[in-house]
């Protein structure tokens, strides 16, 4: 274990894409298969089985919207590719879940709206193996801090907010939000991207209205003045506007991919350490490019709890080692004496894949 000290930090810029985003329904689509696969191959073997699903890839669809509820007419694909032990009917569970998380995501989506397509392969026998004696999947890091910073906490309590609660005044908020927020000294600054659904507005002027209120309900709900909403807007027709029919760019604007968006503690972070893995849908016994970013956050914020002092950790793996003593812990934070934190997290490693598999942890 080596321990640095931490930087602090005059500029932050934060990001965070809401569930709805086609990157998040990626991410969002390889967790739950693999948490699908997980249950089967438990009932099966007893264990979790080899799998890695974690390159879902996701083609854009058309739509026209309408005022008062548009149509989606050209069906958006969804391509799962992977590798998996096919003991089980590996594309039948993955179809199966996908479609159900879609429908938890996208209330008003149909089925004939998206085409689910399986692309899962066989996995390299060496690899498999990696499941059944408990070693790293690859050579990797994995990277965690905590706590958050005041506009890292911003940016996904907006974000979560719009979501969940505002959601509840105003029906014509889509799923689709990213949130952009950056700091300099004191100035805080935040854009918002949001899919309104045309189904709950009768023309520009509500749409207009409706913007405008939410951007309201912001500043008062976070204390903020400087928030605007969908900036591309131009009020000249529906065209011009960011307008959706199920609530997801995915329906014309915009495809996906799984890893291209949050990191494990729901935000994109570029002003600080974080892991490039795309952690959704690798398997949760053997992945560190998984297993070693929930670690390394666990780490983090129990040395802030512990200690009351920020930390930053990374750990790396080296393939075919013990995932619980991985040849290097990197932590910056002011705190000492940290091993006995470090060793007692690690150890977890049991009940972190059985969190994966009943859904514990956020992912993105």
């Amino acid at each position: 274990m080596r321990v640095d000290h931490p930087v602090e930090m005059i500029s932050e810029v934060v990001e965070r894409k809401a569930e709805g985003h086609p990157d998040s329904l990626c991410d969002g689509i390889s967790e739950a298969v693999s948490r699908a696969l997980s249950k089967a191959y438990i009932k099966e073997h007893g264990s979790i089985q080899h799998h890695n699903v974690d390159k879902v890839g996701l083609v854009a669809g058309q739509s026209i919207t309408k005022w008062g509820g548009g149509e989606i007419t050209k069906p958006i694909r969804i391509i799962i590719a992977g590798r998996a032990n096919y003991s089980i009917p590996v594309e039948t569970i993955a179809i199966k879940a996908a479609r159900d998380y879609i429908k938890q995501i996208l209330p008003l989506s149909r089925d004939e709206y998206f085409i689910i397509e399986p692309m899962i392969g066989v996995g390299a026998s060496e690899l498999a193996g990696t499941v059944n004696g408990v070693v790293a999947n690859d050579t990797s890091v994995g990277v965690g801090f905590s706590p958050f910073t005041p506009i890292e906490q911003l940016t996904l309590d907006i974000s979560d907010y719009l979501v969940n609660d505002a959601v509840k005044e105003f029906p014509e908020i889509g799923k689709d939000i990213k949130v952009m927020g950056h700091k300099y000294k004191e100035e805080i600054d935040v854009t918002v991207a949001l899919g309104f659904i045309d189904k709950y507005l009768s023309g520009i002027n509500a749409y207009k209205k409706s913007k405008e209120e939410i951007t309201e309900v912001l500043k008062h709900e976070f204390g903020i003045e400087n928030i605007s909403i969908n900036t591309l807007d131009k009020y000249i027709s529906k065209d011009n506007l960011f307008l959706t029919v199920i609530g997801t760019s995915a329906e014309q604007g915009d495809d996906g991919a799984t890893g291209r968006g949050n990191r494990i503690n729901g935000l994109i972070t570029p002003t600080r350490p974080m892991s490039l893995e795309a952690a959704c849908g690798k398997n949760p016994v053997s992945h560190v490019g998984k297993i070693y970013n929930v670690m390394a956050r666990s780490i983090a914020e129990r040395i802030y709890e512990e200690t009351s002092k920020p930390a930053e950790v990374i750990i790396q793996s080296r393939i075919g080692h013990s995932i619980t003593k991985p040849p290097l812990v990197l932590i910056r934070s002011d705190a000492t004496k940290l091993d006995e934190i470090v060793i007692s997290e690690l150890e977890k490693l049991p009940e972190i894949t059985q969190g994966f598999v009943e859904g514990k942890f956020r992912l993105f």
